[in-house]
């Protein structure tokens, strides 16, 4: 008799795939929803690029809820998988081009913050759906439900939001970029006035010739050493994570309430990351080396633990999780402050693909477990310590301002020029926008 999850069930036996090979490719139907994902990762970060932050994450928001709406009404399981893929595809323009849209809004006070926000929203998400699930009992309403909530939120997002004052920067469009500033400042009760900004000469693509395409990742040796350490970092975070998931997620015998806690585990570790990430002798890399670190010391202990001492290898596997979640709060973060504004969209999208992977291979990482006993708790020791190690070649990027070419990423903060609003105002000398954006006494962004 097999055993499935209560909703997957209800999908499978809807087009009797409840035997044989079609239940085998009935249960890939997550792993091609992360292809999705994945194929997006490559694709929608360089829209974002191209065409601005604001109108592409605007337009995946409303594509990926009525993608996922749709899936309700499929007719047969092939055009299910393919919505499913479809739904992963924009989701993914969610994820990356949003995060750098709501980074590049605000200093280097609140991205911390912002970095953050998205492992709380997505621990209070999984936990949503859970509850949902466990009242519904049915998928085709669940999808109705979060589809229908997916496109509505597009219309507060329309007016909430505004385009990356950076993008137009970037792009010379220096007299939208005063807009959007003084749009701020107007919403925060402030008045800039006359305000006259300056495109920082090495972000200036004229002049350097920069290009926004994947292959300026690799020729650009900067750009290249941060890629390849990124990669490996999100791999692991996402391997680790959804590893640690999967071997402690079976909590009891309803799924629905093993679900809720297992996600509300993360919720103090990304309160506390808040906090720990903005502090001067933290920062962003000792944040993410000490979370990598850690998580890899409790997960490479369990081997040493005896079989019968169950209470003790669920407590290590939680407080592993809760450690590698600062880690992959923090890399958010980070990533995002490391990658020049030409590039940034495209860098987040290239090394998120390595977190899909990960996603991809934590189950199978897990299966381990069946070859050797614990083996997979030391996978994840070993591959989190060394992503911790990697991670220290990294520039430190608290307090900094975002950089506009690869030639300012390794710059220390005392050659970064910071020089506040008011003295900018008063002698009427032209403004970076590093200047109004990170360290603007007047504009709380």
């Amino acid at each position: 008799m097999y055993v499935f999850d209560c909703l997957l069930y209800l999908i499978y036996l809807q087009w009797n795939m409840t035997c044989g090979p079609s239940i085998a490719a009935a249960q890939n139907t997550q792993a091609l929803f992360v292809l999705g994902v994945m194929i997006g990762s490559f694709f929608v970060g360089g829209l974002g690029d191209k065409f601005g932050r604001f109108p592409v994450v605007l337009a995946c928001q409303f594509l990926c809820g009525l993608f996922g709406l749709l899936s309700s009404f499929a007719l047969n399981w092939n055009v299910y998988v393919g919505l499913r893929l479809m739904t992963g595809f924009f989701l993914s323009g969610i994820i990356i081009i949003g995060f750098v849209l709501t980074s590049e809004l605000v200093g280097p006070s609140k991205r911390g913050v912002i970095g953050a926000m998205p492992g709380l929203a997505f621990a209070l998400g999984i936990s949503t759906l859970s509850l949902v699930s466990w009242f519904t009992k049915d998928w085709k309403v669940m999808s109705i439900i979060f589809g229908i909530v997916g496109i509505v939120c597009t219309i507060p997002c329309y007016w909430l939001f505004v385009e990356s004052p950076r993008w137009y920067l970037g792009k010379g469009n220096v007299e939208k970029c005063k807009l959007i500033l003084k749009k701020i400042a107007k919403t925060n009760g402030h008045d800039l006035g006359d305000i006259e900004l300056k495109v920082p000469s090495k972000g200036d693509a004229s002049k350097k010739g920069s290009k926004t395409s994947m292959l300026s990742l690799l020729t650009n040796g900067t750009l290249r050493k941060i890629t390849a350490i990124q990669l490996v970092s999100w791999f692991t975070c996402s391997s680790v994570y959804y590893g640690l998931t999967i071997a402690a997620g079976n909590m009891g015998d309803n799924r629905y309430i093993s679900v809720i806690l297992n996600s509300m585990v993360e919720v103090p570790s990304n309160i506390a990351i808040l906090y720990i990430m903005n502090i001067p002798r933290c920062g962003r890399v000792k944040s993410c080396v000490g979370g990598l670190i850690i998580s890899s010391i409790f997960c490479g202990s369990i081997w040493f633990i005896p079989d019968k001492h169950t209470l003790a290898v669920t407590g290590l596997a939680c407080a592993g999780k809760l450690f590698i979640c600062a880690a992959f709060a923090t890399i958010y973060v980070h990533a995002g402050e490391l990658y020049p504004t030409p590039v940034r969209n495209l860098g987040l999208g290239v090394i998120s693909v390595a977190n899909r992977l990960g996603g991809v291979m934590a189950p199978l990482i897990v299966n381990l477990n069946n070859i050797y006993h614990n083996a997979h708790f030391v996978v994840f020791g070993v591959v989190g310590c060394l992503a911790g190690v990697l991670c220290l070649l990294l520039p430190e990027t608290l307090g900094r301002p975002l950089p506009e070419s690869p030639e300012e990423i390794y710059q220390s903060s005392k050659e970064v020029k910071i020089v506040s609003l008011e003295l900018e105002k008063s002698d009427k000398r032209p403004l970076l926008l590093s200047d109004m954006l990170d360290e603007g006494a007047d504009v709380d962004t």
